[in-house]
């Protein structure tokens, strides 16, 4: 059995957060990678969820049940695919923590059985604690812009006002020269954490270290494998995460980065590197690699991702899809 739980803190009161959560159809809109949600009554639902690890995409059913509604404070459920011997669930739980700020976390299980069991659970472990945050940050992120805050008062307008006055009149005083250094000194510092970020990445990519990679991206982030071969295509969060905690089933001691060159703009950083390692069947295998980061935030947004697609297809395709057959596509 695999359990994840993350917790984070809404800005928003209790009530307002609870006007959200016990409308199940938000639920699945926000769950990542649900293509569709169909209500079958108050506490029953399925769901269409594409997940993917490792190189493999798969669409499943999955059967949604909520077994106790105990708003505001709490959710309780449990779920089944269908046609696959997987079943788990989950809690929600949710306390104030402010008159505007309540904190809630999100529980969820999965368990697997008969000879598929070691399966399904070696692909849920790396990506079920990924699924828990990505999910509470939407819905952190959802309920923050879309329930309705009360307007600032007014006696704050005026202070906020006053102290952007006392601000411009300062910028004024002190002259452009200063305010032109500090912007690019400002700008230099951002660059050189999005580079260090970026090689960060590249480094948990090559170790199969999803929680570090985690730390490097936006939940809405995408990488894009350009070319024509097997590997090419849009992936996203859940799937990029899924597919570096599959990595080290690919090369067991991880694939080793050597940076060739690296190259810093305001919003991206461009690197070129070869990426050597031994697959799991003995081969050895170089490739080499430019990877264009797109920044948002300081974090990574988007991934232009160039390599050589015939060397991948030819030596790392074969052993992805002996992984897939392992796995019944429903």
């Amino acid at each position: 059995m695999i359990e994840a739980e993350h917790a984070i803190v809404i800005n928003k009161g209790i009530d307002e957060v609870w006007s959200y959560v016990k409308d199940i159809e938000k639920w699945a809109n926000l769950f990542p990678g649900c293509q569709e949600c169909h209500i079958i009554n108050d506490d029953e639902s399925k769901w269409v969820i594409k997940v993917g690890a490792g190189g493999l995409i798969k669409t499943v059913n999955v059967m949604v049940r909520v077994e106790n509604w105990n708003g505001p404070s709490g959710v309780n459920f449990a779920f089944k695919l269908e046609n696959e011997p997987v079943v788990g669930g989950g809690i929600y739980t949710a306390r104030a923590t402010g008159k505007h700020e309540t904190e809630i976390s999100m529980g969820v299980r999965v368990e697997g059985s008969g000879s598929m069991a070691p399966m399904w659970e070696a692909v849920s472990k790396p990506l079920l604690p990924q699924l828990a945050k990505s999910f509470a940050s939407k819905l952190k992120s959802e309920i923050e812009e879309t329930v309705t805050t009360a307007p600032t008062p007014v006696f704050q307008s005026i202070i906020l006002a006053v102290v952007n006055w006392v601000k411009n009149i300062g910028w004024a005083v002190m002259g452009s020269k200063t305010e032109c250094t500090t912007g690019a000194e400002e700008q230099r510092a951002q660059t050189e954490a999005q580079k260090k970020l970026v090689l960060t990445f590249i480094d948990a990519m090559g170790k199969g270290d999803t929680a570090t990679a985690a730390t490097c991206l936006r939940p809405d982030a995408t990488t894009v494998a350009k070319g024509y071969g097997k590997f090419s295509g849009v992936r996203e969060y859940d799937t990029i995460i899924g597919t570096i905690g599959a990595f080290l089933s690919i090369f067991p001691k991880g694939l080793n980065p050597e940076i060739k060159a690296v190259m810093t703009d305001k919003d991206s950083v461009i690197v070129e590197f070869e990426g050597t390692g031994v697959t799991c069947r003995g081969e050895d295998y170089r490739n080499q690699y430019c990877m264009v980061f797109l920044m948002q935030d300081g974090k990574i947004k988007t991934v232009h991702e160039y390599f050589c697609n015939k060397l991948a297809d030819e030596v790392l395709w074969p052993i992805v899809e002996s992984m897939s057959e392992e796995i019944p596509v429903s």
